[in-house]
């Protein structure tokens, strides 16, 4: 056990040194550092938005566990709020990432990966994006997620809209358009679900909204359910639990190409890229547009 001081805040390490990777051999201290290092990058992705973690104590090919609560056991200093969960009856203490400290003690309870809402805490309902998150079926390509993300960025462009892309990290792409603030999820599902019906009309072989996987065909599909109060997807830059310790990447439009794969952007390399790239992402949460009310 060590202890550090984040900005007056004393934060308990353990175990730096478990490998969390087996293949690449990077251990829970790799991953504190690497989300110390990012943290200026994500802090905007974590502050005021409860964040569901999922820890992988004994690396990425050993058991894992979901955890919304904030444990008895954390520091007083840890930030939290409650929201009442209508679906469980009771208040849950959700944790937020509003300092750096926040984050490392997450980190070092090996939560790998950071899922926060699409919402903050002071407007629960209202999220900042809508969000489309693109899934392969067991007989699609990755080849065949990028041709859906282009017609929706077809689409996106004719409303005259932004929209922001990165990898899942894993199999898929993730697609973020920014919104203003009043929009409830139900709007922002609506207009999604109308989207992703024109893709389908467009390109009926490839897509699919159909939600019970047994009945996809092995299509894409665009999940646009995942827009709703408590619902999350990974950060921008967050890593996964894969083998090479794949990112979830922010991309360029036109770096959707044949030749591309989610598999390519990892711990490894992705300090490199942000130097040539910089962070595509640093104005999304200022971009504040109306939806299309003839969608809505």
């Amino acid at each position: 056990m060590s202890t550090i001081r984040i900005n007056n805040f004393k934060v308990e390490l353990s175990n730096l040194d478990k490998v969390l990777w087996p293949k690449q051999g990077y251990t829970k201290g790799d991953l504190i550092n690497y989300y110390i290092d990012i943290y200026p990058l994500i802090q905007d992705f974590l502050a005021q938005r409860p964040l569901s973690l999922k820890s992988y104590p004994d690396g990425i090919n050993g058991k894992s566990f979901f955890q919304k609560n904030a444990p008895d056991y954390a520091p007083h200093w840890l930030s939290t709020y409650g929201i009442y969960s209508r679906h469980r009856k009771e208040a849950i203490n959700w944790i937020t990432v509003n300092k750096l400290a926040d984050l490392v003690w997450v980190a070092n309870r090996a939560s790998i990966e950071l899922h926060s809402w699409f919402s903050t805490i002071n407007k629960p309902d209202e999220p900042s994006f809508a969000v489309f998150d693109l899934d392969p079926g067991d007989r699609s390509r990755f080849k065949d997620v990028i041709d859906i993300a282009l017609v929706i960025k077809k689409i996106i462009d004719e409303m005259k809209l932004i929209a922001f892309l990165k990898t899942s990290g894993k199999s898929g792409l993730h697609i973020y358009i920014p919104i203003k603030t009043g929009y409830k999820f139900t709007a922002s599902k609506i207009f999604l679900k109308s989207i992703a019906e024109m893709v389908i009309r467009v390109k009926p072989g490839l897509a699919t909204i159909e939600w019970r996987k047994k009945k996809r065909d092995g299509k894409v599909y665009i999940d646009y359910r995942q827009n709703g109060r408590g619902k999350t997807l990974p950060v921008p830059y967050s890593i996964r639990p894969t083998a090479n310790a794949t990112i979830s990447t922010p991309l360029n439009w036109d770096e959707l190409n044949p030749k591309l794969s989610p598999e390519k952007f990892t711990l490894a390399n992705i300090a490199n890229r942000l130097k040539k790239k910089g962070d595509l992402w640093s104005d999304i949460l200022q971009i504040k547009q109306s939806l299309p009310s003839y969608l809505l």
